[in-house]
């Protein structure tokens, strides 16, 4: 069974990202620092890291961004996009397997549990989260699973974020 991780990543390190690690049951929590989340990853050694944030060398509006727009996706050249993008980049070059971005906002939508509580959502899961940002991480980490289990898709060329097949 992979080891999974989801990452809630904030633009800034002050802000709080959230984290979760998945392999049978589940493991979140709040970080801040890029130390943090580095020392997270190489302690767990996930198989796969689900993040959420852009991942690009060159930050541009890409075919995935405005596929997902429906869903609420926000441009990468927005400032907070573009200093969460470069964060996301530095963090990832760190990391020693396989890293796919993904949108946890689409995947509650498609799947069909999403609220603007956060906290409604983590019930209908039946997950204690003690914020929105490890919630998102729990939903990016399940992405990977379904992704992992061929129950995504991946939407753009060639940078790719990965989301749930919509079952009808």
């Amino acid at each position: 069974m992979n080891k999974i991780a989801g990452i809630d990543l904030a633009a800034k390190p002050k802000n709080p990202t959230g984290m979760c690690f998945m392999q049978g049951d589940y493991k979140l929590l709040t970080v801040y620092e890029d130390k943090e989340i580095l020392n997270e990853i190489n302690e767990e050694k996930p198989d796969i890291v689900a993040i959420d944030a852009p991942l690009m060398e060159k930050i541009r509006i890409r075919e995935a961004d405005k596929i997902l727009k429906k869903y609420g996706a926000m441009p990468p050249t927005m400032a907070s996009m573009t200093m969460l993008t470069k964060r996301a980049m530095r963090l990832v070059k760190n990391f020693d397997m396989t890293v796919i971005e993904v949108f946890p906002t689409a995947t509650a939508k498609i799947l069909g549990f999403y609220d603007k509580d956060y906290k409604k959502m983590a019930r209908f899961l039946g997950i204690e989260v003690k914020n929105e940002h490890e919630l998102d991480a729990y939903i990016s980490a399940y992405t990977a699973y379904l992704y992992l289990n061929g129950k995504a898709i991946e939407v753009g060329k060639k940078e790719k974020i990965i989301i749930p097949k919509v079952f009808r």
